[in-house]
């Protein structure tokens, strides 16, 4: 990883920080933010070179807006995961779901818990974003 894939690279984790603490507070993601992740990983796709990643951010970016409209999934989680997919390399997206699935179990099972000891009688929703934001984090600099 060079210098300027760094500086773009902690950028990224920048805006990251501050979607995952917006998600958390608010239960949304942003259109400026999933833009601004969007141009980040353009730049990024540009200096790699590695285009092909570009389909793949289409198939997600649909596949997810069927579960949108079935009301499986957010909408913003879809812009945001198709935007960071798009500097994926496609050898890596497969791990970076896995990340991704994995640590958005972790937080349920910890948000469960948390219903359980207080015994709260509400509705649980998983702010997304956090879980997407850490694997695709590994995913782009794995693909730097």
């Amino acid at each position: 990883m060079n210098n300027h894939s760094m500086i773009w690279w902690a950028l990224l984790f920048t805006m990251s920080c501050i979607i995952c603490y917006q998600d958390i507070t608010r239960r949304t993601i942003s259109n400026q933010m999933c833009i601004v992740v969007l141009i980040i990983c353009i730049f990024l796709v540009i200096k790699s070179g590695n285009y092909s990643s570009l389909y793949y951010s289409l198939i997600i970016f649909i596949g997810g807006f069927i579960l949108f409209i079935k009301k499986i999934i957010a909408a913003g989680d879809v812009k945001l995961i198709s935007s960071f997919f798009i500097a994926i390399n496609q050898n890596y997206q497969l791990l970076t779901f896995t990340i991704i699935l994995f640590a958005g179990g972790v937080i349920s099972i910890v948000l469960l818990i948390h219903k359980v000891i207080n015994k709260e009688n509400t509705t649980i929703t998983v702010p997304y974003g956090v879980p997407i934001c850490i694997g695709c984090l590994f995913g782009v600099a794995a693909s730097l």
